[in-house]
Formats: C-alpha cells, sequence, structure tokens
C-alpha cells in the first residue's frame, strides 16, 4: 500500500512540474520538412548585396557574416569581418553559442548559392533563427559591389541611382570602380528591400523554428 502511494506522489509531482515548464521549452527544437520546404519555396531567406554592403559601410552592428567556403578560399578574399565556419562545422556544438542565437542577422556566403543554401538548411532544420543567404555569393558581390558596371544611357532613374550607390560603395569597400565625379557620401540603395527583422526571442536551451 505504502509503495503505491509513494508512485501516485511522483505521478502528481511530475504532472506539476509540466504544468508549470514554459512552453516554449517543450517545443521541438528541429523545423519539420514541411516548414523547411516551405521556406525554401518562399525564398525569404535571400539578403542582396546591396543591403549586405550598406550595412557593412554603416557598421551595423547586428550583422554577422559568416563564409562557409574552405580556409584556403578564405584567407584570398571574404569580406569585411566574416568569420570563416565550414559547413561541416556550421551546427556543431563548438559553434553553437555563435550560431544559435535570437538577435543578430548571420548572413551565410560562399562563392555562389549552392554551398550557403545548404549550409542554410543545416542551420534552419537544427531550428537556428535569424539565418540568412547572401544572394549569388561573391560571384555576385564581385559583379555588383565591387565592379558595377554602368548602366546604359537609356536606363530608367532606379537603375542609375542604384549605379550611384554600388559605385561609392565600390569605393568604400576595396573595389576597382571609382572616378573624379565620385562624391563621398553614400546613397542607400534604390530599390533596396527593406533590412530583415531578427526575431528577439527570450533566450532558451534549445533552439526553435522562427523566421530565419
Amino acid at each position: 500500500m505504502k509503495k503505491l502511494n509513494i508512485i501516485a506522489i511522483v505521478l502528481v509531482s511530475l504532472g506539476l512540474i509540466i504544468a508549470f515548464v514554459p512552453k516554449e521549452s517543450v517545443k521541438p527544437s528541429k523545423l519539420s520538412e514541411k516548414q523547411l520546404i516551405t521556406e525554401l519555396k518562399e525564398k525569404s531567406f535571400y539578403i542582396s548585396s546591396d543591403d549586405v554592403a550598406k550595412m557593412i559601410i554603416e557598421k551595423d552592428p547586428t550583422l554577422k557574416l559568416v563564409d562557409v567556403r574552405d580556409a584556403a578560399e578564405f584567407q584570398k578574399f571574404s569580406l569585411e569581418n566574416a568569420t570563416n565556419i565550414s559547413i561541416s562545422e556550421i551546427t556543431s556544438d563548438e559553434q553553437a553559442e555563435f550560431m544559435n542565437q535570437d538577435k543578430n542577422m548571420i548572413v551565410l556566403f560562399s562563392n555562389g548559392n549552392t554551398e550557403a543554401v545548404e549550409a542554410w538548411m543545416l542551420c534552419r532544420q537544427k531550428g537556428y533563427e535569424n539565418i540568412y543567404v547572401l544572394q549569388g555569393g561573391m560571384n555576385n558581390w564581385y559583379e555588383t559591389i565591387l565592379n558595377p558596371i554602368k548602366p546604359s544611357t537609356n536606363a530608367t532613374d532606379d537603375e542609375l541611382a542604384k549605379y550611384d550607390f554600388r559605385r561609392a560603395a565600390s569605393t568604400a569597400l576595396g573595389g576597382g570602380t571609382s572616378d573624379s565625379t565620385q562624391t563621398t557620401a553614400i546613397p542607400a540603395p534604390a530599390t533596396s528591400s527593406p533590412k530583415p527583422a531578427a526575431c528577439p526571442t527570450k533566450k532558451k536551451k534549445g533552439a526553435s523554428g522562427g523566421c530565419g
């Protein structure tokens, strides 16, 4: 009889503990396959080279750049203040504190899109939030920011404004474009999309799916 009473007390205590555990902490840390596919189709994880350039120039403290290429390519050239983390290490325990955060914007990049998107998928499947991909990678960065091509004479005002921004950004970020008409001010990208907002959440032991 005493044994039954002890079991009953344990069960009641366990029920009370579960009842008072915050709901966030019992959510699964990983995204479902359906959620991941939806985000891939929406492609909202991409961020343009213009937006990243503007954030670098403005020294936005929330921007964290992660180069997922190999160490040799990273040493040759990378973006300012970027951290080199290979795909095989992106979700390792050693990188968890850096990658699994809730206030900064982490932008992954490689030479093109493929490797960065693969790294993004690993991070999102793990439940990491605020993870984005530099659209077009370093190849597109060279073409749009470091070496922008002057638009034709019949270009629209938006195209001309975008070129002015990229030309100024190129000079500021060490590119090859500069001329005597260059102004010191960095104009905002003409068609820049609003900066994706980070998803502030309470820090927790397990990651949860979110807006990345």
